[in-house]
């Protein structure tokens, strides 16, 4: 008997698109400048860069592809710097005005961090503080090193136009700590960033003096910050489960395997069945409606283009028998599946 080896899990943030474009659009901007059309930056992504500029949202894997593209075209490796660098307050959606109307520069990090998904943020954000100083973290969504740089370059170099936008000109953080090595275009990161660079080190960091977080924000307006907060909070709650849908259809249709149950879809997420059927019942659905839709697609393609006979179709899609299959079809199309095939291979 040969040893049972687990199915590895499958990301649903590599597959659901639940990034605003914002960064993005930018980058497509960039590029243009440099010579490369938005149809050449775009080609085979799945996205347009007219989708990007009216805020489709975009999966993380479309993001890594639209990055390495724009890197191979137009041959610079500063590209994630060039695009953080330019950036102002408007590229940081919703949550970049909410933060300038915070108390103090702290509440406005506070912010920034909870409701980082609406800001088409590339990387996870996370912070932490000592005695001295706070420090802010990137983890990166991808295991290409050519990407990370450019998310880590992006995040650090946005993260300058913020504080001086919050703060003013004044400010430099205490140093810089980037996991990986020293870059062909290293010079540049003195320029932009004013302060220390190690790299090599065991996590992307910045730090800055704790004393900043205490600071009161010049355009602090209480009355903004609470309409903003209550909107941020609602949005949240409305993107959540719409993102859940898209991430199962999507685990459903890279696995190729549109029969999985409740349990296996789950697993693949890292979800448990409660949490995900409770998340479909948010989204005004069920996994049982969702799993039907995709079958019946994938049935009619099956039939249709592939050519699949009734008994091939039916165990694809993991029927007991055709005669379960053939009653499906007809509640799913309203005919029977034979006619469907019958109607193809009519001359």
């Amino acid at each position: 008997m040969g040893l049972h080896v687990p199915r590895p899990k499958l990301d649903p943030y590599q597959f659901a698109p639940e990034i605003a474009p914002l960064a993005l659009a930018e980058l497509a901007g960039l590029v243009s400048e440099l010579g490369v059309s938005p149809e050449q930056l775009c080609a085979d992504v799945g996205i347009s860069n007219s989708d990007m500029c009216a805020g489709e949202l975009i999966s993380n894997r479309q993001v890594a592809r639209l990055i390495r593209r724009a890197i191979q075209l137009t041959g610079r490796s500063d590209l994630g710097l060039e695009v953080g660098r330019r950036q102002n307050i408007s590229h940081f959606g919703l949550p970049g005005f909410a933060m300038t109307a915070m108390r103090t520069f702290g509440e406005a990090v506070e912010l920034g961090l909870r409701y980082q998904g609406q800001s088409g943020g590339l990387m996870d954000v996370t912070s932490e503080f000592d005695d001295q100083f706070a420090a802010l973290l990137g983890q990166a969504r991808t295991n290409d090193p050519v990407v990370e740089t450019f998310v880590v370059e992006e995040l650090f170099a946005s993260v300058m136009v913020l504080v001086r936008i919050l703060l003013g000109d004044g400010y430099r953080p205490h140093a810089i700590e980037l996991a990986y090595a020293a870059p062909p275009h290293a010079a540049r990161y003195a320029e932009i960033f004013n302060c220390p660079i190690k790299f090599g080190q065991p996590r992307h960091r910045a730090l800055f003096p704790r004393q900043w977080f205490t600071l009161p924000l010049a355009s602090h307006s209480p009355v903004a910050a609470a309409e903003l907060r209550t909107l941020l909070e609602a949005r949240a709650r409305r993107q959540q489960a719409p993102n859940t849908v898209t991430a199962i259809e999507h685990v459903l249709q890279q696995t190729g395997n549109v029969a999985m149950s409740v349990e296996e879809v789950a697993s693949a997420l890292g979800l448990s069945t409660r949490t995900l059927r409770r998340r479909l019942t948010e989204a005004g659905t069920s996994f049982r409606a969702l799993s039907e839709r995709l079958r019946s697609q994938e049935a009619q393609h099956l039939l249709r283009d592939e050519g699949l006979t009734v008994a091939e179709a039916s165990e694809q899609l993991g029927f007991s028998d055709a005669r379960a299959f053939r009653r499906a079809f007809k509640r799913w199309v309203g005919e029977v599946p034979g006619a469907m095939r019958r109607a193809r291979i009519a001359p």
